[in-house]
């Protein structure tokens, strides 16, 4: 289970010393429990935290973009450090070529476009590609008339 590695890697991080991963994975660990409270059925399933996880992984990069766009590049880089950690933990995310493929085989199975066909995809990939990316298939390949 991804949660129960998460705090065995706080665990590991603290007998290291390295205190930077211990925040970052307690900040993680802190948004899980969040979670953990709302999933009354035991241990948090791998799909819930893979959610929690996409959620903090785009706030990071807004975050970075914020940032740097403030000229912080202190904070930008913490930020950073924080995405890299949370994306060690993420499965390995579709590429845009695998996401339009899934969009063509959905938009010719439903016949829909636009928004109506995005929530079909998200569906489907939920928890395996960021929603920016089918946005962006979706509104390149069937914009709505």
């Amino acid at each position: 289970m991804l949660y129960t590695k998460i705090k065995e890697d706080i665990t590991a991080a603290q007998k290291a010393g390295d205190s930077r991963l211990v925040g970052a994975l307690k900040l993680l660990s802190s948004e899980l429990s969040y979670a953990q409270v709302d999933y009354k059925e035991g241990e948090l399933p791998d799909e819930e935290v893979v959610r929690v996880l996409m959620k903090e992984a785009k706030k990071r990069r807004d975050s970075i973009e914020i940032y740097t766009k403030a000229s912080s590049a202190e904070r930008a880089d913490q930020e950073k450090y924080e995405l890299g950690i949370i994306e060690k933990y993420l499965p390995q995310m579709m590429s845009e070529t695998e996401v339009a493929e899934v969009v063509d085989k959905t938009a010719t199975e439903t016949g829909l476009t636009g928004g109506k066909l995005m929530g079909a995809v998200m569906v489907k990939l939920r928890g395996k590609v960021e929603g920016s990316v089918v946005q962006k298939v979706v509104n390149e390949k069937y914009p709505v008339v």
